[in-house]
């Protein structure tokens, strides 16, 4: 998860709301022009705002210009993204989602596993068989491998350039970094949390005791937004939390205690952080509306800038999955079968 290139509003008021063909979804990616391609569990829907221009099986994976990459029936799917229409097919068996390269090749594993890259047409160009399990990200042109307990680093040619320990057991998604490096979510018994590979596969510790997870966003200034330890309310009930923190120092900036876990954390270009947290679809469908058991407050998002809290917008119903910011800094946040829009 990265910081988006666009500024938040984060005003919290609805612009629009368009349902959505599943309840869950997996991801949301925008263009520039304001396209957004929400990926659910039946499918992939592309929209310019509330409009659905088309659909189609498969998750997505907006690339430069006008290409997108969809899942098919025989393999990866190339498609004009205004249109949908299929302009080439990709025949591999991925173990993972393909990922572009600035020369437009694109990376994935494959059964071995194999780390491959193959230009869109579908030709071979360089293959380097990596350890299990395996784990690939495509950041500022590097290909980074995490496995359970190194991290793997190789050029857009397949050359190695490095591997790096970070103490402990991989334990989560790892995050691009601004300069070249990357986040990576670890545990282990010298050190529970994050470590910073730079470029070169130094290792950083973040000197500070974190929840280890997939769901750390970079902010401007060498910060961190993710999901802190749980801790009690005044009542003595545990509650998630979020906090912000240092990356250099450790320093928590900002510790914000919620009613629910994180779901999903996105952040604008301008600094303004949205949290949203929400019991999950399983947990509202067997508790809610039971005699006290109301868990529509529970279903929030809370926009925070370098002062605080700015302000919190209630959604009501559980959010299912992650949040994005639209091209024109609205909030794009997934609500059990909707897509809402905030200003």
């Amino acid at each position: 998860m990265t910081t988006s290139p666009f500024p938040l509003a984060g005003t919290g008021k609805v612009r629009w709301r368009v349902p959505l063909p599943g309840r869950h979804v997996a991801g949301i990616s925008v263009a520039a022009d304001g396209m957004c391609f929400v990926t659910t569990e039946t499918g992939v829907v592309a929209l310019h705002g509330p409009e659905v221009r088309w659909t189609a099986d498969g998750g997505a994976l907006l690339l430069d210009g006008d290409l997108l990459v969809t899942a098919g029936a025989d393999g990866y799917e190339l498609r004009d993204r205004r249109t949908g229409a299929v302009t080439g097919v990709l025949r591999t068996a991925p173990r993972s989602a393909p990922m572009p390269l600035a020369d437009g090749s694109l990376v994935f594993l494959t059964p071995g596993p194999v780390l491959r890259a193959a230009t869109l047409t579908g030709e071979p160009r360089w293959a380097a068989e990596v350890p299990a399990p395996a784990w690939p990200l495509v950041w500022h042109d590097t290909v980074f491998v995490a496995g359970r307990a190194a991290v793997r680093a190789f050029d857009r040619d397949g050359a190695a350039l490095w591997l790096a320990e970070p103490a402990g057991d991989v334990a989560g998604t790892m995050v691009g970094l601004p300069d070249g490096g990357v986040l990576v979510p670890v545990h282990g018994e010298e050190h529970t949390g994050y470590v910073v590979l730079d470029p070169g596969g130094e290792v950083r510790p973040v000197p500070a005791h974190l929840p280890p997870g997939s769901l750390a966003v970079p902010l401007p200034g060498g910060r961190l937004v993710l999901p802190g330890w749980p801790e009690r309310d005044d009542v003595g009930e545990w509650r998630p939390t979020v906090s912000i923190v240092d990356s250099g120092t450790g320093a928590v900036v900002q510790h914000h205690r919620l009613r629910a876990d994180v779901q999903g954390i996105a952040a604008g270009a301008n600094g303004l952080v949205a949290v949203a947290s929400s019991p999950t679809w399983e947990r509202w469908t067997k508790y809610h509306g039971w005699p006290g058991f109301d868990l529509s407050q529970d279903c929030s998002v809370l926009f925070l800038d370098e002062d605080g809290p700015r302000g919190t917008w209630t959604a009501g119903r559980p959010i299912t999955g992650p949040l994005a910011v639209g091209a024109n800094g609205d909030l794009l946040v997934p609500l059990s079968g909707e897509l809402i829009s905030l200003g």
